[in-house]
């Protein structure tokens, strides 16, 4: 039942070749066309999972062995656990409902499984087994497939490095979680598929456009997500979110 699910579509807005200086006003329309098309087809996407993972949360009980059903005798790490897993789905439907950008949307499926992960962490510690290991998710879009491992043990990376030097492209492909079609992608020298965001630029004293950016190069006063891969690492996030700190960063964002 707690099977984890990722999201496999792929957003591929069309950003435009020339710089945002001199992009016309047909150009600065596509591009928001294009970007109004990817946020409807990631909203139902969302909206399914975030709904699918209430289903869960609400139809399956607690463990008794937690202590969790009788006050005053809770196990403090399993009452904390359910209480993020708690806070995180309701964070990712506060996302869902109040969302500017499409990286608000994949922070709330990214909240919304790391629920499920959380909640399946209480049972299994509580049923004697070992805990599953949190999903490893893709920096570059992290609504992708789990990324790889992309770091070896230590021992086996000095190895390598004694048979020989690790390449530019194996270096960047290492350097951060990618799932295995971003990883093809940097080892070919190609762009990963990175999830887009879009921000304002200036042009002139009065004139702004919008243009599509990787999601990770927002400036952190207009973002949440930009330093975390939408709420997948860090358990911050929840709070944050339920405090409104997502809309302070994208009424800053507006105002630039």
């Amino acid at each position: 039942m707690l099977r984890r699910w990722w999201f496999m579509e792929r957003l591929r807005p069309a950003v435009p070749e020339r710089r945002a200086g001199e992009l016309s006003k047909e150009q600065q329309q596509l591009v928001l066309d294009e970007w109004a098309t990817a946020r409807e087809r990631l909203d139902r996407l969302v909206s399914a999972r975030v709904t699918a993972v209430g289903d869960v949360l609400r139809a399956t009980e607690l463990p008794s062995s937690t202590g969790l059903l009788t006050p005053g005798v809770a196990d403090p790490r399993a009452q904390g656990d359910c209480a993020w897993a708690f806070d995180a789905f309701q964070a990712a439907g506060k996302l869902l409902d109040e969302a500017a950008d499409l990286p608000d949307l994949a922070a709330a499926a990214v909240l919304a499984d790391r629920a499920l992960e959380r909640f399946a962490a209480v049972h299994a510690r509580a049923a004697g087994q070992p805990v599953p290991k949190p999903a490893e998710r893709c920096f570059y879009n992290p609504l992708h497939t789990a990324a790889g491992r992309t770091r070896e043990p230590v021992r086996q990376q000095h190895r390598r490095r004694a048979r020989r030097r690790t390449g530019p492209r194996k270096a960047a492909a290492d350097r951060r979680p990618a799932c295995p079609s971003c990883r093809r992608a940097i080892l070919a020298g190609q762009a990963p598929d990175v999830l887009p965001a879009l921000v304002p630029v200036r042009l002139s004293r009065l004139r702004t456009a919008r243009v599509l950016v990787p999601y990770y190069s927002v400036p952190q006063q207009w973002s949440l997500w930009s330093v975390c891969a939408c709420g997948a690492y860090g358990d911050e996030w929840p709070s944050l979110v339920l405090r409104g700190e997502h809309r302070k960063r994208a009424a800053a964002a507006r105002r630039a």
